[in-house]
């Protein structure tokens, strides 16, 4: 698919924090089988992604017990696969509190991936998104931002911790 796959475990654990107390929200259980990153990380497998990064803040340990190295997924890779970057990855790097820093701190890991597109999940959603006919799409357009979201109320917790909407 010539895409690499990111995926954000912490984006919305201010929501539920009764629930994110010792764990992140990707691995906060679902229907009793599934973990909320599994939605995600299907699919991207499904549309041929194999190099998926998850870019943990913390209490990652729950997260990191259900990814294991990646085999569920048949991402148990010598080259891509599943990587799980803790928030300290690079000497220089501090905890993040956003998305582009989480992304300027493995910097220097993104620019050495061979993949030419980006695919970027959070884990709080539900879903069955088709990811290659996204990128097929996303190609077809030119652009270079392709985005999917639903119009929703901005919960409450997250309009008051430091983020910008317009």
């Amino acid at each position: 698919s010539n895409a690499i796959g990111i995926i954000f475990p912490n984006s919305y654990d201010g929501l539920i924090p009764e629930l994110v107390r010792h764990r992140t929200m990707a691995s906060v259980p679902f229907g009793s089988r599934y973990r909320m990153i599994d939605f995600s990380l299907s699919g991207m497998v499904n549309a041929g992604i194999n190099n998926v990064t998850v870019i943990v803040k913390k209490n990652y340990h729950s997260l990191m017990d259900h990814l294991g190295n990646g085999r569920e997924w048949d991402l148990a890779r010598k080259k891509g696969g599943l990587n799980i970057v803790p928030p300290f990855a690079q000497s220089n790097s501090k905890v993040y509190h956003g998305r582009v820093e989480a992304l300027n701190s493995i910097l220097g890991y993104l620019s050495k991936q061979k993949e030419k597109y980006v695919v970027i999940s959070d884990c709080n959603v539900v879903h069955d998104i088709d990811f290659a006919d996204l990128l097929e799409k996303h190609k077809a357009s030119g652009a270079d931002v392709t985005m999917v979201y639903e119009r929703a109320e901005i919960p409450e917790p997250i309009k008051t911790d430091n983020y910008t909407f317009t």
